[in-house]
């Protein structure tokens, strides 16, 4: 007799445990039959969360290939990359970064990562969380940040720290600079525009009026000149006639003075 198929939980639930272990090979087994690459326990812990807590990077790499929830959160909001840097896995953390784990996830306590990694006094933790641009100075609900608790983990990890946070202040300050910079640059491109543009104006305003000017002078040039050809045929009309007069004219006194003649 053939075996049973396995429920959906149920085989979200041999998912889970083959994470845990480390089993890639079941893992993509199950992942291929259907398994629910995000199914979670009752404490809302997914495959990939429990594989990033116990540093299964195997088995995460096979998860994230299919598209596990990189950003799930369990009951106490903590995230894969939460979980791995709370262990001090810094290999899972590493690949979660590189797929786009978020590094300011906080969970229900205001913990970051960062913050986790500082209270376990993780060095090699913390030192991938800053490279990738972790927060030093987010605070979780009790107002800490990762130097107080490295302050409590041990005087190498708050001296690591120092160093670290002491370069980060160097860098936010040349960064503040540089956008102070890059701002005075914007403004005065700014600037520079806006009076452009009141110059392209003023100078379309000019050739607009120009314009105007220029086609009222020669309308009025054409007017005076119709006027002048008005007077020009007006004279031409009054020579004619003048002619025509004179010529009849002294042909009647060529009549005149014929008729004297025979008289």
């Amino acid at each position: 007799m053939a075996a049973a198929a396995m429920s959906n939980a149920a085989m979200g639930k041999a998912l889970w445990d083959a994470a845990e272990a480390g089993n890639t090979g079941e893992v993509t087994r199950l992942l291929e039959a259907g398994a629910p690459m995000n199914w979670a326990n009752r404490y809302r812990q997914t495959p990939l969360m429990r594989a990033a807590e116990d540093g299964q990077v195997a088995s995460m790499r096979v998860l994230l290939d299919r598209g596990a929830d990189l950003e799930a959160k369990n009951m106490n909001r903590n995230t894969a990359l939460i979980m791995a840097s709370h262990n001090g896995h810094v290999e899972a953390m590493a690949l979660l970064l590189d797929r786009g784990a978020d590094l300011e996830a906080k969970n229900k306590r205001g913990n970051t990562a960062l913050i986790l990694a500082a209270r376990n006094g993780n060095v090699e933790a913390m030192a991938l969380l800053l490279d990738r641009g972790s927060d030093l100075e987010a605070k979780n609900m009790d107002g800490s940040t990762a130097l107080i608790w490295a302050a409590q983990a041990g005087k190498a990890a708050m001296d690591w720290v120092k160093a670290e946070h002491l370069k980060a202040l160097v860098l936010q300050i040349l960064e503040n600079a540089g956008r102070a910079r890059e701002r005075e640059r914007a403004r005065c491109a700014e600037a520079l525009a806006a009076k452009q543009a009141e110059l392209e104006e003023a100078q379309a305003r000019c050739a607009e009026a120009l314009a105007a000017k220029q086609a009222e002078m020669e309308e009025a040039l054409a007017a005076k000149q119709a006027e002048l050809d008005a007077q020009a045929d007006a004279a031409q009309a009054y020579r004619t006639a003048t002619v025509a007069a004179m010529a009849a004219l002294e042909a009647r006194v060529k009549q005149l003075e014929d008729l004297a003649q025979l008289l």
